[in-house]
């Protein structure tokens, strides 16, 4: 009889296909981080860190700057000039970095820093999605469509009530924009020249839609109710919602993949396409502190096949992504700030509380 090799994932798979997903919550291997560099960012306050193009974009309360890991030397570090601090993590737009907070979003190009436009709010900026040609940001209700090399507004998206606030980052895939600005509503909208195409009434179920992301066909999206949804970005039709039993602080997709910690202990890993448990790890067992992880308030993130997850008592876990089991604990001896970025060869840049930034290996 001829045998078949079954990988990881499809095992975890088979199990879930069954009702029988693995649950884990075992003790992993300890290892002390050292620290490799430092290096001072001129921040009080640091926004979560970006790793792009093996470089690394900060921004805070005064400075923008971009850090090369392997060099001692800050690479540049700029006043920004606004008026409050930058609290979005900087997106990459072709040589330009995008930056800013809930006054002003601005431009600066990423190889020296120079400063090329800013925009001034409405009413509040938004969380900004960024491609190659174009910012596309809420700000107030609005969604707009600023040029990247010219901070110009090509096109304005109006939903159907004024009465809302666009605090969380749009999407796009392919020729439309997906929009949630807070009024229950989804908008898919015309790329190009800022038309609606459909729209999804879920006022019954959110008020907003966050940390919308897309794989294949389907838009993975939360919700500040207890819901994670797939939603079909051609027809605008729910294909299927998760329960994650109590708020969903945040979520990340990776493949097909979505990754989220529930505040009633666990952290599940979702197939996008039919949105089955493939694998839930316990980081809480209520009652009894000694076994439980801090809480998340960082985003999950993943690297190489394994998932990161720092906790609130300054853990870093390392988990398998096939499978959900705890490899490894990383503590830290001082304060972090709700960032990680991993490197190979079992490094990280993390983000202290004081405003510094530290190349990290365990």
């Amino acid at each position: 009889m001829a045998s078949a090799k079954v990988n990881r994932r499809h095992f975890v798979a088979a199990l879930a296909a069954g009702g029988l997903w693995p649950t884990f919550s075992v003790s992993a291997a300890t290892k002390t981080p050292q620290v490799l560099r430092r290096w001072a960012s001129g921040n009080a306050t640091l926004a979560p860190l970006a790793l792009l193009d093996g470089h690394v974009f900060f921004n805070g309360n005064k400075t923008l700057g971009r850090i090369d890991p392997d060099n001692a030397q800050v690479t540049w570090n700029v006043s920004h000039h606004l008026s409050s601090s930058a609290v979005y993590r900087p997106r990459a737009a072709g040589d330009l970095v995008i930056s800013g907070g809930q006054d002003e979003l601005g431009a600066w190009h990423a190889t020296n820093g120079e400063p090329l436009w800013v925009h001034k709010k409405i009413l509040q900026v938004g969380t900004p999605f960024v491609t190659p040609e174009r910012t596309y940001v809420g700000d107030g209700h609005w969604l707009l469509a600023l040029g990247n090399q010219s901070g110009v507004e090509d096109w304005r998206f109006a939903p159907d009530t004024d009465d809302c606030t666009a605090a969380y980052a749009p999407t796009v895939a392919g020729d439309t924009v997906f929009f949630g600005p807070g009024d229950g509503m989804l908008y898919a909208i015309n790329r190009a020249d800022g038309k609606l195409k459909w729209k999804l009434d879920e006022k019954a179920n959110w008020q907003y839609v966050r940390q919308m992301y897309i794989t294949g066909d389907m838009l993975v999206a939360g919700t500040y109710t207890e819901l994670l949804y797939g939603i079909n970005i051609t027809t605008g039709k729910v294909k299927w919602k998760f329960k994650a039993g109590n708020f969903i602080n945040s979520h990340h997709v990776s493949g097909d993949t979505a990754y989220l910690w529930s505040p009633t202990g666990y952290i599940f890993a979702i197939d996008v396409n039919s949105g089955a448990v493939r694998w839930k790890h316990q980081t809480t067992v209520y009652g009894n502190a000694a076994a439980n992880w801090g809480h998340m308030m960082a985003e999950i993130v993943t690297f190489e096949n394994q998932v990161y997850c720092l906790d609130m008592k300054q853990m870093l876990h390392v988990l398998d992504a096939d499978t959900g089991r705890e490899s490894l604990r990383i503590p830290f001896a001082h304060d972090l700030r709700p960032t990680v970025s991993p490197l190979p060869d079992g490094r990280a840049v993390m983000a202290s509380d004081s405003g510094e930034i530290q190349l990290v290996q365990w």
